[in-house]
């Protein structure tokens, strides 16, 4: 066999955030803490190993999976839902994507296209016994889906087909002129469909026409189609009479329309009469908080496309583990889908494990190489690991792909970044910016660029955009946080911070910061309280722990100071780190237990400063000197001769 097992441990932090100590932006606490685990300069634990199981991947490959909880509803052997028999599963999707691209809803198209193309074969599983006993488990045998995707040729058949071509060409006010008399009446439902449907793009060209015209405000486009769109569809929608697609369109409408409520329960009428529906999915998950999520699940049915939504979810709010284990689960069933290898690199990505990411990112570049979704990630990670080579391939290939792509263009300003030109960098930036304004990742990293460029102001400006796109982006509330920080201004800091920290609640780096800015205003109790938060969330770069000793010894908590000097210390020379923080942990116990009387301890810890060089090493002479006078004494060292190292 030429099976390859991969073995991957789940840490708490996820995903990226700036750092100012390095330069650049997004990737600095990632590249650090990479830096950190290759060179030994990062507390990196893996002591306690979680049980693992084996998930069938795609390409024949087997990866050992950690037991992750999901709730009541799931374990690592079982997913949420139950899976149909193989053929009912293409059935379905076979279904959806010849529907779906019979109306012209091209990306759902894909999606059930690409899904079907992936879905494992029986032979695969006959081949495989961990593939048997998974599926087996996880399967409903008494599900049929038998449906086929017909049309009827007949003269409105001839309208609705040239109808189409205009479509396909983008003539979309010729196209919807063309269905003017067919969608009058709602028995034709697909001319009614895309009539409307085109109408709505045909406002969403013209906004977007505004939007680059009104540069300086561009929030106050709109969609000058919408409420045409609305008035109609909404009587008729409240007579029960719009197919699964048009009640997809008056969900898009109402949302357009700030209706929130009535557009959520619009999609979750359309899943449940079309589950394989992926636009509607995508349209339900911001509409979801956790708070809600309960009782959404309940109001949907039990249809295997819920394993899709509840791993989708959990991926967009950072449950990286959860969605991992059901992604991994449905890839028993989809073995050479490209969609899941992206999603599950991408929560690797999440979960700053960025070595077993990049290896899940190249299998989805080998299965599909003229992908362009999810690169600009993929080149996030080469970026952190200052891969120049790889990085200028990933970006040649990708602007021979299709330039003109937000992703494309994100990731040849990463490229411009790694290598110093951060002008070029900003450049390539906006040009993703002017592709699509609501890309969340290029208003992030232009902010970084910017801060590059000392202009603070600009940074400031697209910080405040990504925020605005998405109020729930820690990242942006984050640099907004270190810029005002590196101004001086800790208050305003303190307040972008903790607007990170009510985004990630559980996430060290943002208590580590808001700890931090307290200690700057000179409120050490509750930095104190911030720290000790942080070494509570598994602080992966051990900064809480150390910062946790120096204010325990400035409030005159020598105990307490001690304990966290010796865990650092342990987890450092556990992981076989040498840095100034080591040497600060070793002085500091070797003054407290020579003040204690403590003196062969004392000695130990002296000696194992003249692997230093400095101060360190003047410290541990002075100190050795007077502990071998001490023990030749046969004398307990003055008490008050104990000095904190810390000023």
């Amino acid at each position: 066999s030429n099976e390859l097992t991969y073995f991957i441990f789940f840490f708490q932090a996820e995903d990226g955030i700036r750092d100012f100590c390095l330069s650049r932006g997004l990737g600095d606490v990632y590249k650090r803490q990479y830096q950190r685990r290759v060179h030994g300069d990062l507390y990196f634990s893996n002591s306690n190993k979680e049980k693992t199981m084996t998930m069938a991947i795609g390409f024949g490959h087997q990866i050992p999976l950690p037991a992750l909880d999901l709730g009541p509803t799931a374990s690592s052997e079982k997913l949420v839902v139950k899976m149909p028999q193989l053929k009912y599963i293409r059935a379905e999707l076979r279904y959806a994507a010849h529907y779906l691209g019979a109306h012209r809803l091209t990306q759902s198209a894909k999606w059930a296209g690409e899904m079907l193309l992936g879905v494992t074969t029986q032979a695969d599983v006959d081949n495989s016994a961990f593939l048997r006993g998974f599926v087996a488990a996880n399967l409903d045998a008494g599900y049929k889906f038998e449906r086929v995707h017909t049309e009827v040729f007949d003269e409105a058949g001839d309208v609705l087909a040239v109808a189409r071509t205009l479509f396909d060409l983008r003539e979309f006010r010729k196209c919807a002129d063309l269905l003017k008399e067919l969608a009058g009446s709602p028995s034709n439902q697909s001319a009614l469909f895309l009539y409307h449907y085109a109408l709505f793009l045909a406002g969403d060209a013209r906004k977007e026409e505004e939007m680059f015209e009104q540069e300086a405000n561009p929030n106050t486009a709109t969609n000058p189609e919408v409420r045409q769109i609305l008035k109609a569809l909404e009587p008729l929608a409240r007579q029960n009479k719009l197919n699964e697609v048009n009640m997809y369109l008056y969900g898009l409408v109402l949302r357009e329309e700030q209706r929130l409520d009535e557009a959520r329960a619009v999609f979750m009428k359309v899943l449940n009469a079309f589950p394989c529906f992926w636009s509607a999915w995508l349209e339900l998950c911001p509409m979801i908080t956790n708070e809600d999520v309960k009782t959404i699940l309940l109001g949907l049915n039990d249809h295997w496309m819920k394993n899709f939504f509840l791993a989708s979810f959990s991926l967009e709010k950072y449950r990286n583990p959860s969605s991992i284990e059901v992604y991994s689960g449905l890839l028993c069933f989809f073995k050479r889908s490209s969609f899941l290898l992206n999603q599950i690199a991408t929560a690797f990505y999440n979960n700053q494990d960025f070595d077993v990411s990049l290896e899940w990112f190249e299998k989805l570049v080998e299965l599909d190489p003229y992908r362009f979704e999810s690169m600009d990630t993929y080149s996030n990670i080469l970026y952190i690991k200052e891969n120049h080579g790889e990085l200028a391939n990933l970006a040649l290939r990708c602007f021979y792909n299709n330039k003109y792509t937000p992703e494309t263009c994100c990731v040849i300003g990463n490229y411009y970044s790694l290598m110093g030109d951060h002008v070029k960098a900003v450049i390539y930036f906006r040009k993703a910016l002017k592709l699509d304004r609501s890309c969340l990742a290029a208003w992030t990293l232009i902010g970084h660029e910017y801060l590059e460029l000392k202009n603070i102001a600009g940074a400031i400006e697209a910080y405040r955009n990504a925020v605005e796109i998405d109020p729930k982006d820690f990242r942006a509330w984050y640099g907004l946080g270190q810029t005002y920080e590196l101004q001086n201004m800790h208050n305003y800091a303190l307040y972008y911070f903790t607007r990170a920290g009510l985004a990630r609640p559980k996430d060290a780096r943002m208590w580590n910061a808001i700890g931090n800015c307290y200690e700057k205003m000179e409120k050490k109790l509750e930095a104190q309280k911030c720290y000790e938060r942080a070494e509570n969330c598994k602080d992966k770069e051990g900064i809480a722990l150390h910062r946790l000793a120096k204010l325990y010894d400035l409030l005159g908590m020598e105990e307490k100071a001690t304990k966290c000097m010796e865990e650092n210390l342990r987890r450092k020379d556990e992981e076989h780190i040498v840095d100034k923080e080591l040497g600060e942990c070793l002085l500091y116990l070797a003054r407290y237990h020579k003040k204690a009387g403590n003196l062969e301890k004392a000695l130990a810890y002296a000696r194992r400063l003249y692997d230093f060089n400095g101060t360190e090493r003047e410290e541990a002479n002075t100190l050795i000197y007077e502990i071998n006078l001490a023990l030749t004494a046969g004398t307990a060292v003055n008490p008050a001769a104990g000095v904190s190292p810390f000023p």
